[in-house]
């Protein structure tokens, strides 16, 4: 009589783990202009004012940064632009959705949001034996930074207040060009859902 063979068993038990645990890690990639009821992190939102306006609001993905103040800036600067332009696409097709040609922004709110974190990038040198507390020993009179790592997460929002058609000498918006003109500033931003 033959023992039984266990080990091909749990080395398949082991590769359904693998696969239902990579199948969770690889959802779906969204593109830019999608919804943020179904992205649940980013997108565009909108909300009926009235019968001739809404409410459109964009949120960015989070995105990262080095903690230098140029560097802070040209990200949150990018971001903002984002929002922006996102925002002003979705206005664009509730314009055109509506039967409308033109739009006007009658308010614009911006907010980023920046998160910072510290953290020690050399953790398992800062024991004494290999230098001063907080030091890392790189070799001989050469010690790291004493100083931690921060790292920087920034996200933007952009909400107007949009109004279908325009007033003499305001500033205003056609949707179709707006729209053909955000599609080629941000290529594959409105494609449909990838999965990965």
């Amino acid at each position: 009589m033959h023992a039984p063979l266990r080990f091909p068993f749990t080395v398949g038990l082991v590769a359904v783990a693998g696969l239902l645990l990579a199948a969770c890690a690889s959802g779906p990639s969204y593109p830019l202009y999608s919804p943020q009821a179904v992205t649940g992190t980013f997108g565009y939102s909108e909300q009926k004012v009235s019968e001739t306006s809404f409410k459109v609001s964009y949120v960015t993905p989070q995105r990262s940064s080095i903690d230098s103040r140029s560097a802070v800036e040209d990200r949150r600067q990018a971001l903002l632009t984002l929002s922006n332009d996102m925002a002003i696409w979705r206005a664009s097709a509730l314009a055109l959705a509506n039967g409308q040609k033109e739009f006007r922004v009658a308010r614009r709110d911006n907010d980023v949001d920046v998160q910072r974190s510290t953290y020690d990038s050399y953790p398992y040198y800062s024991n004494r034996r290999y230098g001063p507390p907080g030091r890392p020993y790189y070799g001989p009179d050469f010690y790291g930074p004493p100083w931690p790592d921060t790292s920087v997460w920034m996200r933007a929002q952009t909400t107007l207040i949009v109004e279908f058609g325009r007033r003499p000498g305001e500033d205003f918006f056609i949707a179709d060009e707006a729209i053909a003109r955000l599609r080629q500033t941000y290529p594959g931003a409105d494609q449909p859902v990838m999965t990965k």
